[in-house]
């Protein structure tokens, strides 16, 4: 894999932790091929890594506007400045 990718373990609400997980390693294989998504999946434990087939087998089901909402209720969100922007 080219370029290091968050394993978003920084994201203490965990759904959305592994939803931003599952996203990212579609956006990859779209981007890039099956076998770097399958790379950042490896850093993953087993478990995490069923917890990401579920989010994603669950979003299949209930449609990704359904499950942005599930996985961020509770979520307080701060802005940040970006990188530069101070």
């Amino acid at each position: 894999m080219r370029v290091k990718y968050s394993d978003f373990s920084d994201v203490a609400h965990r759904p959305l932790r592994i939803y931003n997980r599952a996203v990212t390693a579609f956006n990859i294989r779209d981007d890039l091929g099956k076998v770097d998504m399958e790379e950042y999946l490896s850093q993953f434990s087993k478990e995490e890594r069923l917890e990401i087939a579920q989010m994603t087998a669950l979003t299949r089901i209930k449609g990704a506007k359904f499950m942005k909402e599930l996985v961020t209720n509770g979520v307080e969100f701060v802005d940040t400045p970006y990188v530069g922007e101070e």
